[in-house]
């Protein structure tokens, strides 16, 4: 009988603790981690030299409906993607519930530093609750500018997948389109953007 009691109890703990591992979100975190470990291989970057060979043709071109996507910047104010084509874009949808979006944050933070004088950074949060987003990137002392969707998102955007990173050109076209993780933090990836102005 005791060791059934102590069977049922060590049960009753282990769901316990699953339950607040789910519950207070640390799986997100500890997942996070992990892929971060991932994302050292390399395995998950952009294939950029593919990108490279497509870069300035035709089909490439966004319309002017693509630059016509509004968004709320952290200050609730409405933002046009238009008034960021003066220089590369490296959008980002992301969510504060997505374990390999945390996961590329700290790349991104480290890129934003060393190129945001050169490329303009939109961050796109896709949490319901966009204060989430906001305590987020204050917890994690990110520096980068978030914003939110204000409208629907042209079609060339929905790719169904977080995170995704869309990379335009200064003159406007598409430059690489990323689905999943990746380490934008490589001397490789500041290369390419340094060819995109």
């Amino acid at each position: 009988m005791k060791i059934q009691h102590k069977r049922i109890i060590k049960i009753t703990l282990f769901i316990g603790a699953i339950v607040i591992f789910y519950s207070t979100g640390l799986n997100t975190q500890v997942s996070a981690l992990v892929q971060r470990g991932l994302l050292k291989t390399g395995i998950f970057n952009p294939k950029i030299e593919r990108a490279q060979e497509t870069t300035g043709t035709s089909e490439n071109e966004l319309t002017k409906a693509d630059f016509e996507v509004q968004f709320y910047n952290e200050q609730d104010e409405l933002v046009s993607l238009k008034t960021f084509r003066d220089k590369p874009i490296f959008m980002n949808f992301w969510a504060t519930w997505c374990a390999p979006c945390i996961a590329e944050m700290p790349g991104i933070a480290n890129l934003y530093a060393d190129k945001n004088k050169d490329v303009n950074f939109v961050l796109v949060s896709f949490d319901t609750d966009f204060q989430k987003a906001r305590h987020f990137k204050a917890k994690k002392g990110y520096t980068f500018p978030i914003y939110r969707v204000a409208n629907d998102l042209p079609e060339m955007y929905n790719t169904g997948s977080l995170p995704t990173t869309i990379f335009i050109d200064a003159q406007g076209n598409l430059a690489l389109t990323h689905m999943g993780m990746a380490d934008y933090d490589t001397q490789n990836f500041r290369s390419y953007l340094d060819s995109l102005k």
